[in-house]
């Protein structure tokens, strides 16, 4: 009997180890999870990782209670888009957009970010427009006609309002001089729901355990972020499409119309040369 109750806590103590293995093995081939191990390993390991840190060491703080947790996703996103992206310079625009949130809490650039690599290769160009609001990323998204006039919309994305895959769009048509364009006002948080409560549950973590896995949680909730902005992009692009693509830009400062101009001529060259490109490969 003596014997049998010192073995006791040994026998506990191996009991919650077997235990806790196996909820993580179950973890990880249900639900995927080790894909997400896979690519957290490579990107600890790819040429490109040092300069895409530097790069995220420049991204502004972020104004939210919870910003450890977001700035945690908000970079993983970031790494992520930055790797689909052929060139650096590409990288480095995406970088310069996300600095012009203001107060930003996150999603608002976690879902630009995540969609940013998407424009890229439908040919389109992304322009910051300044603006006064808290916690908004506006930003002006030009391509080329087949006339190769300059087209563009607008996306005014608010990191303080409530998205999902089912809110519907409330586009509004706005002047600039004698043309048109399409602006649509949408918000970013909650389009996943970054529940590490729940997460801390499955995988039977503590708060100081869960503190260590945090990048490996935000890998996984990154690429549902990446999925999801990018499925409700192709909403806007429908829409779009449905719209005849009537665009062009509302009326601002003169200073700031020429700040616009200028970076609207630059990305003109770069889309032809990104056209170029695109047909020397179809040849």
């Amino acid at each position: 009997m003596a014997n049998e109750q010192r073995n006791l806590p040994s026998q506990s103590r191996f009991q919650r180890f077997f235990f806790s293995v196996q909820a993580f093995l179950n973890q990880v081939l249900e639900g995927g999870t080790w894909q997400v191990l896979w690519n957290w390993v490579l990107w600890k390991v790819i040429p490109k990782r040092r300069h895409i840190l530097k790069l995220i060491r420049e991204l502004p703080p972020l104004d939210s209670n919870d910003s450890s947790e977001l700035r945690s996703i908000r970079d993983e996103v970031f790494a992520k888009s930055c790797l689909d992206l052929q060139h650096t310079e590409e990288a480095q625009i995406l970088l310069d957009i996300l600095k012009h949130a203001r107060q930003p809490l996150g999603c608002e650039q976690i879902f630009f970010a995540a969609i940013y690599p998407v424009l890229v290769k439908r040919d389109m160009e992304a322009i910051p427009i300044l603006t006064e609001e808290a916690h908004r990323l506006d930003v002006e998204i030009g391509y080329l006609g087949h006339n190769e006039d300059y087209f563009f919309w607008v996306l005014e994305i608010d990191g303080a309002k409530p998205l999902n895959l089912d809110t519907p769009l409330d586009p509004r048509l706005e002047l600039r001089d004698d043309k048109r364009y399409v602006v649509y006002p949408i918000g970013s948080t909650g389009l996943v729901d970054t529940d590490y409560a729940e997460y801390a549950r499955q995988w039977l973590l503590d708060s100081p355990r869960l503190s260590m896995a945090l990048p490996l949680l935000a890998a996984a909730y990154a690429d549902q972020w990446i999925l999801n902005a990018r499925v409700y992009l192709s909403h806007i692009l429908a829409d779009l499409k449905k719209r005849n693509y009537q665009v062009t830009a509302m009326a601002i400062p003169d200073f700031e119309r020429a700040r616009l101009s200028l970076l609207r001529r630059l990305s003109l060259d770069r889309l032809r040369k990104r056209r170029l490109l695109s047909e020397r490969r179809n040849r």
